[in-house]
């Protein structure tokens, strides 16, 4: 009896230290989970943050790109609507635009003749299967030289889509006037880019660049700019006390090179 009643004893006492133990492990558990959220969390919110930034700075880029190649501020301005506006319904990003907007702005000359000229690339870009940066650059090639200098528009046959026979000399008259007929308004092609945004490919790329205006517009809401003010004042702070710096940063290399040199000796005794 006595026996048992000990054996009872120390079965009771083993299962209450096993569930002492498996309560600690889950309350560790816990906390190193509840950490793991926080840090997901904050990781989150830097993520979106950024996210953020980086619109504002794709915008920034683009913006000055246009003005420079446009001639003048509210030609880029312009310029820069005429693509967004153009990216929200098509099936083409505004960062795949954009790729291509150097090219295109040097045969187009201004905003208004900027839009004709997407709407014929994106054209070509559906029929062709081509990405919009590429059309983009045959695009600019054919309007420059004629059809006979791109290249990949022969391999993918957009010259006997636009009714040229092989060998024959086109100039680029010839050819952009080809181009507005067949991949134009009211073309043979005038609706390839509005049939492929029908697609589930062009559904997302058309929510992605809604997603994408939405952050423009947050970045636009003097978000941006202030971030470019503080950012500047702390880079000028850090120029006027340049020398301060630079004795910082030497005393902290001076303390991690002992530093290793202690830990080396350390191993080798």
């Amino acid at each position: 009896m006595a026996q048992n009643l000990k054996i009872n004893i120390l079965a009771k006492d083993k299962t209450k230290q096993a569930f002492n133990g498996i309560r600690g492990r889950l309350a560790g558990l816990k906390n190193a989970v509840l950490s793991v959220k926080g840090a997901l969390v904050g990781i989150g919110a830097g993520i979106v943050v950024k996210s953020f930034v980086d619109v504002g700075r794709t915008v920034e880029d683009l913006q000055v790109r246009l003005k420079q190649l446009f001639g003048s501020t509210q030609e880029g301005a312009k310029a820069f609507d005429v693509m967004a506006n153009f990216a929200a319904k098509v099936p083409f990003s505004l960062e795949q635009i954009q790729a291509a907007s150097g090219n295109l702005a040097v045969v187009a000359g201004d905003a208004d003749r900027l839009s004709k000229i997407l709407e014929i690339t994106g054209n070509v870009a559906a029929v062709t299967g081509l990405d919009f940066q590429t059309t983009g650059e045959q695009i600019q090639r054919s309007f420059s030289a004629g059809i006979a200098s791109a290249d990949i528009f022969r391999e993918r046959g957009v010259r006997d889509m636009l009714g040229f026979s092989a060998g024959a000399t086109v100039s680029a008259e010839e050819t952009i006037a080809a181009f507005e007929r067949v991949f134009g308004k009211g073309g043979k092609f005038g609706n390839a880019t509005d049939e492929l945004a029908t697609t589930f490919t062009g559904t997302l790329s058309m929510l992605g660049d809604k997603l994408f205006n939405f952050k423009k517009n947050v970045a636009g809401a003097q978000f941006f700019d202030e971030l470019k003010k503080e950012f500047s004042s702390l880079n000028k702070f850090i120029e006027e006390n340049s020398k301060d710096f630079e004795a910082i940063a030497n005393a902290i290399g001076f303390i991690l090179t002992k530093a290793v040199q202690g830990f080396a000796a350390a191993v080798r005794g």
